[in-house]
């Protein structure tokens, strides 16, 4: 009866994925490899790690399509499309970004990109918000001194260029993996170090325990008895529970299976290690914030990795209009030269 229940509820089809076995697979790899190599010697390794790995990728995944973008990004973009300009403050600082962003360059430097005429990055930003007085239409009248909330982006940094914009988002996938697998690392570095913490907390107790037992033992008519005593005690009470923390430190990262453990768990609890939501701001030609009806949306992705918080847009850049010096390099140049 079990065994006809069994096979009813059951299915012999292979569980499907929108990855594939190959993709998995170098994943697993790559997690041996930067967590803890001596993984490979547990027996059925692969199939322990291969859900948490396939979770982890699958949440990247989930993540990194809300990131907004492309966004056609050009000095004719920032005058015609409002969303460029609110990301920048000018033409001029849209063309630096780009003519003089180090991994930029190197990237559209490279022969094999010779012939591209589009270039794709995620484009970070720090976004703030601020109140200020300004200006504002009150009825047909212009009242001044209103206090107005005002949205501005600042500390542009270009990462990841890539050919296309499905490279540039798996290659964010690649880096959202791979952070998870640092935070495990960092893990096991901080159980040695609370470990280590420990045992020299323990060895300069038993020194002063025994310290304290010699003392009182050859000079024990020098000494106060009762307050040598109590400290003795409160020494013997702060080892036995040091030496209950180191147990239970040992315990948790005992055998190899235990780093096995820590990092699927790390895998499989992706959200606490990043994130991101998308946001939009309405915003009018001078970065105000505005009713839907009298601004345009302009779109950014909150990006969490870690404890850095970073605003997001993927953006295209055409090629074509990389400078040598841009305007803003070449005023810096002809006042400091």
């Amino acid at each position: 009866m079990l065994a006809w229940l069994h096979k009813l509820f059951s299915t012999d089809e292979p569980r499907t994925s929108r990855l594939s076995a190959e993709e998995i697979k170098q994943h697993i790899d790559l997690a041996i490899k930067e967590f803890d190599s001596r993984i490979a010697l547990i027996p059925g390794y692969r199939k322990k790690l291969s859900p948490a790995v396939e979770s982890a990728l699958l949440y990247a995944e989930s993540l990194i399509e809300r990131i907004p973008g492309p966004v056609d990004v050009n000095v004719k973009a920032f005058g015609a499309d409002p969303r460029v300009n609110a990301y920048f403050g000018s033409p001029e600082k849209l063309e630096h970004l780009f003519s003089h962003s180090s991994e930029f360059r190197a990237f559209s430097d490279q022969p094999a990109q010779a012939n591209l005429e589009y270039i794709y990055v995620l484009m970070v930003m720090t976004r703030h918000r601020k109140t200020r007085p300004g200006h504002a239409m009150r009825g047909d009248m212009v009242q001044s001194d209103v206090m107005q909330d005002v949205v501005y982006f600042s500390d542009h940094y270009l990462a990841k260029p890539a050919e296309s914009e499905f490279d540039v988002r798996r290659d964010l996938r690649e880096r959202a993996f791979q952070h998870l697998l640092s935070e495990s690392v960092q893990k096991v570095a901080l159980h040695s170090k609370e470990k280590a913490d420990l045992e020299r907390q323990k060895v300069h107790l038993k020194m002063e325990i025994k310290t304290r037992h010699v003392e009182r033992s050859d000079l024990d008519f020098l000494h106060e008895k009762s307050s040598d005593v109590a400290t003795g005690d409160l020494y013997s009470r702060q080892l036995a529970e040091i030496e209950q923390k180191l147990a239970k430190l040992r315990q948790r990262l005992e055998t190899i299976n235990d780093y096995l453990d820590l990092l699927i768990d790390v895998l499989n609890h992706s959200p606490d290690y990043c994130g991101l939501e998308s946001h939009e701001d309405c915003l009018n030609r001078i970065n105000v914030v505005v009713d839907e009806d009298a601004g345009h949306q302009v779109p950014y992705a909150n990006i969490r990795i870690g404890k850095t918080r970073r605003c997001g847009v993927i953006v295209r850049y055409p090629r074509k209009e990389l400078v040598e010096t841009s305007r803003i390099a070449s005023r810096l140049h002809s006042l400091y030269r």
